[in-house]
């Protein structure tokens, strides 16, 4: 039988204080040394950003606030509209538009399609007022001349 004091014991001996990876103790200190590692790592970046907060706020003068310019007063008088005036002819298709063409050969271009598409191809009376910018004539009523001749009669 070997002895205790044989090299061979001495060995086993040294392999019960060695830490193998999956070993609980090693384990617990590598969570040991995660937690004080993070804890003094946010202690010190809370302590810095403490110090730089308090430095900014030593060294800035004082700014007075710069006022806002007033803005520009509401305009007192409304454009005027150009008077209502009454316009005859026939309703034509002009491009993708509608037009209004009078008897003497004068074209207006009508801002609205949805009001003078029903009337395409008749003798209409328009009541509205000539867009002098744009050229448009603007219709505020429109209504076929037979229903006018009948109403008449």
């Amino acid at each position: 039988m070997q002895s205790r004091s044989s090299p061979q014991c001495k060995w086993f001996d040294t392999l019960k204080y060695v830490q193998v990876p999956g070993d609980m103790t090693s384990m617990k200190e590598m969570i040991h040394r995660c937690l004080s590692l993070g804890l003094t790592l946010s202690v010190m970046f809370a302590g810095n950003a403490r110090a730089r907060r308090m430095a900014a706020q030593v060294n800035v003068p004082k700014k007075e606030p710069i006022p806002l310019p007033l803005p520009p007063p509401p305009p007192t008088v409304m454009p005027e509209r150009p008077a209502l005036t009454s316009f005859s002819g026939t309703v034509v298709r002009h491009g993708s538009r509608f037009a209004l063409r009078e008897i003497d050969g004068d074209l207006y271009a009508l801002d609205s399609t949805g009001l003078a598409w029903p009337f395409e191809g008749e003798e209409v009376l328009i009541s509205g007022y000539l867009n002098p910018d744009s050229g448009l004539l603007h219709i505020c009523a429109i209504e076929e001349v037979e229903d006018l001749r009948a109403e008449a009669v």
